[in-house]
């Protein structure tokens, strides 16, 4: 027993020993494309907002599905060179909160468009996404190929999720999708009401 304490004591030091932080921009150790990858899957809002972009575009079919795999990334990586050549500043989590209300409130209730709407739709958000992404890039001093990691990321989790949600038909499932997408409108609805307690205090 005394043996294994005493084993616990290194992992517990190296644990809590303190590290570089990077503030927005993960530095992963194998350049910047990983970094940039890793920074999309490490923000959980940009993250369960695609999710549910991709939800919504999914549930309005296969075409739907192959334009969003189209779409998305191409408006998330337009937006973000946008981003990073502008001297804009500041942050769009509003934005991106009454985003995620909008997708989430639409996966929720079942809304139905033809495939082209929802392309464009998976472009307008898309490109918000990725607008906000590129700005956050910028402040952290990385470049386009950590914006093209991030791209990958986009067409990775667009084309596993709504190739999943195309795939299942039953009532049940689409039952369960709405719930999440319930689930995330109440996400991105709490998100303003936190953004606006910061704001105010």
């Amino acid at each position: 027993m005394k043996r294994s304490s005493a084993a616990l004591i290194p992992l517990l030091v190296a644990l809590f020993a303190p590290s570089m932080a990077h503030a927005h921009l993960v530095n992963s150790g194998l350049g910047p494309f990983y970094d940039g990858a890793l920074h999309l899957l490490l923000t959980p809002m940009d993250l369960v907002s695609l999710a549910t972009l991709s939800l919504f575009v999914g549930l309005q079919g296969a075409e739907a599905g192959r334009l969003l795999v189209i779409v998305a990334p191409i408006a998330w990586f337009c937006a973000g060179v946008v981003a990073l050549v502008s001297q804009m500043s500041g942050s769009f989590a509003a934005v991106n909160a009454g985003t995620l209300i909008f997708l989430g409130g639409f996966v929720a209730l079942g809304l139905n468009i033809s495939p082209p709407v929802a392309a464009a739709a998976a472009a307008v958000f898309g490109g918000l996404l990725g607008f906000q992404n590129g700005l956050e890039l910028r402040a952290a001093d990385a470049d386009w190929i950590a914006l093209i990691g991030t791209v990958a990321v986009v067409l990775a989790v667009t084309l596993l999720i709504s190739a999943l949600v195309t795939s299942y038909t039953a009532f049940a499932f689409r039952v369960v999708l709405r719930v999440l997408g319930s689930w995330a409108a109440a996400t991105g609805l709490l998100s303003i009401g936190w953004i606006s307690a910061s704001g105010s205090s």
